[in-house]
């Protein structure tokens, strides 16, 4: 028996080997072409040629992860990002949901400068740019792995690896930057003080024609725990070392947000043009120099509209795909610390209106209405007030003439006559004053409002509230006042509020004081309100002319002669 076994085992042996070796002869097995993503784009070219050891300390590429030229388009959907392995970078970021000209908004705006977003050099803020081709690797579907090997100072040998991952429905994109040393040492990536930077730039979009700081603009801002600090910069890089919740560039209506880990990275900001560069906003993180042989550090960058609702998912875990917490990424709001409050109800009403009638012009008139109709009081009392100071003009003139030479006893006659006649000087005005902080809580309000970015109001005249309307463009800028289009609103603006301060004036004629309330303070406000939103434009427009009816209606009924208006004294000195 035990003769028999070994020999059936020996037998065993040869059948199985021997199918292994005509099946090897006759039925080669061939390894399957890896099944790329149907979002990459490959173009093939020579292979990367070893590299000499650069002067300057740049580090070069080994030949051990020779690669070629290729393009990986990730695509959720919200976002349409394409990466290229020349340096492991984003060439473009584009916002689906959100349109410029007609076209996805392209938040890589290379126009304005030179690089790319995510671009790494070894060394601080301002060294060249890693180039090197690197070979990717798809680690999911929407997660993707760019490496190479290069020699650091010391020419001992590692690996440099970027790895990008993004998720359906978030604006958030991870990238991960890693470095293997190959023998155990610990990398010496240059000789600075600086590992690596990580930079976004060159500037982000929608596009635009110029920053003027009202149609478009760029701001910086980092917040330190709760404190937010924003810079300002004229052709200038800045670096701070202070810990930092986040460092974010911001637009009118978007923004991009690098949320750094827990290293003390220096953090700079550049708006500073270098060559090839006509407009630029850059941030970026310069890591310290390494401590261990293998070191991975992880970057989130939020790049997308400046929405409360979608900026807030980042402060509970559960509504966001990265499960981060208490980030306060809605501090890149623009800030009103003393109207903020009056913003917000404004707001409110005015999103309440469009969920009734869903039209944002529309819903703009509506507000105006309401706001005229709140403060008709106010107004009401102050056109009285103003009619009634009109009225003791000639009274006024009798005292001041009979005192001129009395300083202190015409202003005790004058005060005198407002206690007779049961007139406040002030009255006039106060209510007026009270008006002033409504305007600003709503030119705040149109300002920042995403919601009118890209709202029809009439087609063909004013396509997008959150830009001014165009009737004509040119195409150049006129010299002094770099217009290059006409718009109607601003006229339209003028005129009426020419039109409501002629109707609130005197009827014996008009001082040189009330020429310039009437005609200049309006011409002052056209030119500088020109290239304002139309959306604000519609509401200052709509507020002119109920202004009109308003002040018509008070001219009819307490500025005729023996009119309600007429000053009587009483024996208690009121009218």
């Amino acid at each position: 028996m035990e003769k028999n076994t070994i020999l059936a085992i020996v037998l065993s042996v040869a059948v199985v080997a021997g199918s292994f070796i005509i099946q090897g002869v006759f039925f080669p097995k061939t390894a399957p072409p890896p099944l790329p993503p149907k979002t990459t784009q490959m173009t093939p070219a020579a292979p990367a040629q070893t590299p000499q050891l650069a002067p300057h300390g740049d580090v070069p590429a080994l030949q051990a992860l020779a690669a070629v030229p290729q393009t990986v388009v990730v695509e959720t959907n919200l976002m349409r990002v394409t990466l290229s392995n020349e340096g492991a970078v984003a060439t473009s970021i584009e916002l689906k949901k959100h349109l410029d000209n007609g076209k996805p908004v392209e938040m890589v705006a290379k126009q304005w400068g030179t690089g790319d977003a995510f671009e790494t050099d070894f060394g601080g803020f301002g060294k060249p740019a890693i180039n090197t081709l690197f070979q990717v690797e798809q680690l999911g579907p929407h997660k993707y792995r760019f490496s190479q090997n290069f020699l650091d100072e010391k020419g001992v040998p590692f690996t440099l690896e970027k790895t990008f991952t993004f998720h359906n429905n978030d604006y958030m994109i991870e990238v991960d930057v890693t470095t293997k040393s190959l023998n155990g040492t610990i990398p010496d990536l240059s000789k600075g003080r600086f590992a690596y930077t990580l930079t976004y730039g060159p500037q982000i979009g929608p596009s635009f024609t110029k920053l003027d700081g009202s149609v478009e603009y760029r701001k910086f801002y980092r917040l330190e725990g709760n404190n937010r600090k924003d810079e300002a910069f004229n052709n200038e890089t800045k670096s701070f070392d202070e810990d930092l919740k986040w460092a974010a560039i911001v637009g009118k209506y978007f923004t991009v947000i690098g949320v750094p880990d827990g290293t003390t990275y220096e953090t700079t900001f550049s708006d500073k043009n270098g060559e090839g560069d006509k407009q630029v906003a850059r941030l970026a993180f310069s890591r310290p120099a390494l401590q261990s042989s293998t070191t991975k550090d992880i970057f989130h960058f939020y790049v997308g509209p400046k929405e409360d609702s979608i900026l807030k998912k980042y402060d509970k875990a559960d509504t966001n795909a990265f499960k981060m917490t208490d980030l306060k990424l809605e501090r890149v709001q623009e800030d009103n610390f003393l109207l903020g409050w009056l913003e917000v109800i404004l707001k409110w009403v005015l999103q309440g209106i469009v969920f009734l009638i869903p039209n944002w012009g529309v819903a703009i008139i509506i507000l105006t209405l309401l706001i005229k109709l709140v403060l008709w009081p106010l107004t009401q009392k102050s056109y009285r007030a103003s009619a009634a100071m009109q009225a003791l003009q000639p009274k006024l003139k009798e005292v001041q003439a009979k005192y001129k030479d009395d300083p202190k006893k015409l202003n005790e006659q004058t005060m005198a006559l407002y206690q007779k006649e049961g007139v406040n000087p002030m009255g006039g005005c106060l209510p007026m004053l009270l008006q002033i902080p409504v305007f600003f809580a709503l030119y705040g309000m149109f300002q920042n409002q995403f919601d009118l970015r890209g709202a029809m109001f009439i087609p063909g005249w004013i396509p997008d509230l959150s830009v001014p309307d165009v009737i004509f463009s040119w195409g150049f800028p006129i010299p002094f006042l770099n217009w290059t289009s006409l718009h109607l609103l601003p006229f339209i603006m003028v005129g009426t509020q020419i039109w409501s301060s002629s109707l609130s004036q005197p009827a014996g004629g008009q001082t040189s004081q009330m020429k310039i309330m009437t005609y200049g303070i309006p011409i002052i406000f056209f030119f500088m309100l020109y290239a304002m939103p139309s959306g604000l434009m519609v509401y200052w427009c709509v507020q002119n002319i109920l202004t009109v009816f308003q002040q018509s209606y008070v001219n009819k009924h307490f500025k005729k002669p023996n009119a309600a208006l007429k000053i009587v004294p009483s024996k208690k000195g009121r009218r």
